[in-house]
């Protein structure tokens, strides 16, 4: 729904434009009522609907490139760097061993798992995989005794990202089946926010959020210029992933300290709601010149800077995904003071926060 919203912002701008929905959501549209339209706007799964696709004889934007055929111009997600943010927010968490699960033959599985590999500085060989269709995945309630011997196997604690939240879902069922604690033994990271999804699955999973208003917005203006013919041939542009949402699957922070790790458990629960370094000591059952020392060489941070960087992380969030205002959002996210807000964050995103919202959220 979120691509649909970009999609439908973009053309309130066209009063000329009359959409056409199908899908969920949406009434069905035969063959016939799209070749009455003039352009297309569509998440082209295979070749069979890439060929169908074709056939229409209209500009047509496809906004999943799983297709092999090269057919059309692409509006997507940047799933190279979607494997990156994955790879960097797990080893963020001080996880030194990961794992990936993947689909079967589809473009976007494989670009997420490079920008994956090269995060965690690995070879493909290096990484504990898993893979199977997307069909396989789908079949999210049934038996699998293939996974769960595979995960009954992997060394625990380990971080596994798998390539969509489908298969996180499903990878949490097995591990509830087999006993396998989560996050403790098994850390989940899914990608594509899907909500419903996410907060329904005990416990609720962390995912990867696509900036889908964007992706349907630019799709939406490619398709413009299509019609208006000002530009021609095959474009590709990938629209750069929001930040990770996190939820329950990953709040856990894994160090070879286990005072380091009781500490960061802390301010991942607790840091926008001005706690200080010294609350922080305070819990800690040695003194705080010590755990300063340990965060320094654990971490490569002191304990304010990463009270800091978590409270900039959900200030980043919330400046996305809510319509509060600056002011709003920094006194939620535990800053003393707007000014000192703007400065972190300018020097944490290079922008100030106003300029974050509006080149994330393209009007």
């Amino acid at each position: 729904m979120a691509v649909a919203t970009g999609v439908v912002r973009y053309a309130r701008t066209k009063p000329d434009w009359q959409l056409r929905g199908q899908g969920p959501w949406f009434f069905s549209l035969e063959p016939e009522a799209l070749a009455l339209c003039d352009g297309l706007i569509a998440r082209i799964e295979d070749d069979e609907q890439a060929r169908f696709c074709d056939s229409l004889g209209i500009p047509v934007i496809d906004i999943a490139g799983s297709s092999s055929l090269k057919l059309f111009s692409q509006v997507r997600n940047d799933d190279y760097q979607t494997g990156v943010s994955g790879g960097t927010y797990l080893k963020s968490l001080g996880s030194k061993r990961i794992a990936w699960c993947s689909v079967d033959h589809v473009h976007w599985a494989r670009e997420r798992f490079i920008g994956f590999q090269t995060a965690v500085s690995k070879r493909s060989e290096e990484i504990l995989s898993f893979s199977r269709p997307l069909a396989w995945w789908r079949q999210l309630y049934e038996s699998c005794p293939d996974l769960e011997d595979w995960l009954d196997q992997l060394p625990k604690p380990i971080s596994l990202f798998c390539c969509n939240d489908l298969s996180a879902m499903k990878v949490e069922l097995a591990c509830q089946r087999l006993g396998i604690c989560i996050p403790e033994e098994v850390m989940v990271l899914g990608v594509d926010n899907e909500t419903l999804l996410c907060e329904l699955a005990n416990p609720s999973i962390s995912s990867i959020q696509p900036d889908c208003s964007t992706i349907g917005y630019q799709a939406s203006a490619m398709l413009d210029a299509l019609l208006e013919k000002s530009i021609n041939g095959v474009h590709i542009q990938r629209i750069a992933p929001g930040p990770v949402r996190e939820r329950e699957s990953t709040r856990l922070v894994l160090s070879e300290d286990e005072h380091v790790a009781k500490a960061m458990s802390l301010i991942k629960r607790e840091a926008t709601g001005n706690l200080t370094a010294s609350e922080v000591a305070e819990q800690a059952s040695i003194c705080r010149r010590s755990l300063e020392m340990r965060f320094r060489t654990y971490r490569g941070k002191s304990i304010w800077e990463e009270i800091c960087e978590e409270k900039l992380n959900q200030a980043s969030i919330l400046l996305l995904h809510s319509k509060e205002s600056i002011a709003e959002v920094s006194e939620q996210c535990g800053f003393g003071s707007i000014h000192r807000f703007y400065s972190l964050f300018k020097r944490r995103f290079g922008q100030t926060p106003q300029a974050y919202r509006r080149n994330k959220n393209p009007r």
